[in-house]
């Protein structure tokens, strides 16, 4: 019990903008527990978001695009931009046209350049024209913003552990190095099955939730591909960078399909 409830402090203290004050051993079993627990943290948030959006439609007459800006809003707060700083990290590195090694630079250096700045920006606003569109074509429910954000962090964790590392340092490549990977894709496969059955109930059976995990396996080896190309491997940034991306891919995906 001690080391699940230091894997959920790691995820709250790495992942979110929750502040954890609090020294918690980096061993194999909490790191491994810790990326178990992110779907569920992901949830957790989404959750919390979906409570504002209800509020604000049942008890304000807030438009369709302030509660557009509400959902984004919320979930770069509760992570405190990072998955947004991992973006902008990648889209500088890409858009610079470098060789690999001087790409790899680029994402480790913490000032942020032009292309960084306008690939965040298409982000954020590619997501707020996708769900002011399932707003205003009333294709929008509550189910929805619990789900995507476990989607995600499921496909970020499958990418994490299908790639080595781009660089042999920092946070990553030791979480890398810390990780029960059999363990971890069981849990992660576990957890989906459960997730899933619980979104057919909620949604009435519905085949859209299977649609999502289709998109999300197909958008996880695209960008495989990508980052292994581009990249060499996985790093920290392009960690949040999966989950910003994804999430827009999944977001236009019920647009066309709900």
């Amino acid at each position: 019990m001690k080391n699940i409830w230091h894997s959920i402090l790691l995820a709250f203290q790495f992942f979110t903008v929750l502040p954890v004050h609090k020294e918690i051993p980096l061993s194999k079993v909490t790191i491994t527990g810790m990326f178990a627990c992110l779907p569920w943290i992901g949830a957790l948030m989404g959750t919390v978001v979906a409570a504002i959006i209800f509020s604000l439609t049942q008890w304000t007459a807030s438009s369709d695009m302030l509660l557009a800006f509400a959902i984004v809003a919320s979930f770069a707060l509760f992570t405190g931009g990072l998955h947004l700083d991992g973006f902008i990290d990648m889209g500088d590195a890409y858009f610079s046209y470098r060789d690999r090694e001087k790409r790899l630079e680029i994402l480790d250096d913490p000032r942020v350049g032009a292309f960084g700045v306008l690939a965040v920006l298409f982000l954020i606003l590619g997501k707020m024209i996708v769900l002011h569109e399932l707003f205003a074509q009333e294709k929008l429910s509550l189910w929805m913003l619990v789900f995507i954000p476990f989607l995600t962090r499921v496909g970020m964790s499958f990418y994490f552990m299908s790639l080595n590392c781009s660089k042999e340092k920092g946070l990553a490549y030791f979480f890398k190095t810390h990780l029960q990977q059999g363990l971890l894709t069981s849990f992660m496969f576990i957890t989906l099955v459960i997730a899933l059955s619980g979104m057919f109930f909620v949604t009435g059976f519905s085949i859209v939730p299977v649609i999502l995990v289709a998109v999300l396996a197909i958008a996880f080896m695209v960008f495989r591909q990508f980052t292994r190309r581009n990249f060499g491997g996985v790093s920290g940034d392009l960690l949040g960078a999966s989950i910003e991306g994804m999430e827009v891919v999944l977001w236009m995906t019920l647009l066309l399909c709900v």
